[in-house]
């Protein structure tokens, strides 16, 4: 996979096959991953990084520019996650998140297994 698209905001709202990955539950996974994303913006407005990122999620998925404009903020999360893995089949997973103190670019999720 090239570098620029090594992303996991960007493959969730714009990759067929991660859609698929979430199932049912995809919805709600990148409705709150917008909504963390929009909680960092600006500490990286001025990014060219981060403005190119906003312009490809833009241009590949209608519903990030929905959720982007309702400006929902969360922190980072903890929860339960379902996926659908395409040979182990159905897939549950409590996960944490930890954002570095010190740098706000710097976190670390936690899944395991349920």
């Amino acid at each position: 996979m090239p570098e620029q698209d090594r992303n996991t905001l960007l493959l969730v709202l714009t990759n067929k096959q991660t859609r698929k990955f979430y199932g049912a539950g995809w919805a709600d996974v990148a409705k709150s991953m917008v909504a963390m994303f929009r909680a960092t913006h600006d500490v990286w407005a001025g990014d060219p990084a981060f403005t190119e990122l906003l312009m490809r999620l833009r241009q590949g998925s209608p519903e990030f520019v929905k959720w982007w404009e309702a400006h929902e903020i969360r922190s980072t999360a903890s929860g339960l996650k379902t996926m659908n893995h395409p040979t182990k089949g159905l897939l549950r997973f409590e996960h944490t998140s930890f954002q570095a103190n010190d740098d706000p670019s710097l976190k670390l999720v936690i899944y395991t297994p349920v």
